[in-house]
């Protein structure tokens, strides 16, 4: 697997040239599920270790908590509004332009304060059966998100 940052890097040049998110999933049929809208797009920038979709949270209050195992790292790029996450035990704000990493195994969940809209790297690429839902009252989360509802 290539460096994280040079990863982030890479979606971030891409990223910096994309004017209208909404063109760009135009015609797209959304898959509707515990993080808002998800946009699941071909790799723009032929990347073959890394997926690519745009997630529309605007309509969400909270997001399901859940982790990606197998090695799956997840990538956050925020391209409009903001909102709150938390990636384990830290709690961090969300603006536009902003990058959050969430490696294998870590339990996040995002609360969305404002017209989010994320766009997603998972490396390797997403895998549904990756994709672990963790319930609200599991001990690895439920402290963390009294915190971010508050």
């Amino acid at each position: 697997m290539a460096d994280m940052n040079e990863i982030v890097g890479a979606w971030q040049s891409y990223l910096s040239t994309l004017d209208n998110w909404e063109a760009l999933v135009a015609g797209v049929e959304p898959k509707v599920g515990g993080c808002g809208l998800i946009y699941e797009l071909p790799n723009p920038i032929e990347r073959p270790d890394e997926s690519f979709a745009i997630a529309d949270m605007r309509q969400l209050d909270i997001s399901e908590p859940h982790k990606h195992i197998n090695g799956e790292t997840e990538i956050y790029f925020v391209i409009q509004g903001a909102g709150r996450i938390a990636v384990g035990t830290d709690i961090l704000s969300l603006s536009r332009g902003d990058c959050i990493v969430t490696p294998p195994d870590t339990v996040h969940c995002t609360l969305p304060d404002d017209e989010l809209v994320l766009a997603v790297v998972n490396t390797p690429p997403f895998n549904v059966d990756n994709y672990v839902v963790v319930s609200e009252t599991d001990p690895a989360i439920t402290k963390t998100l009294a915190e971010l509802k508050s």
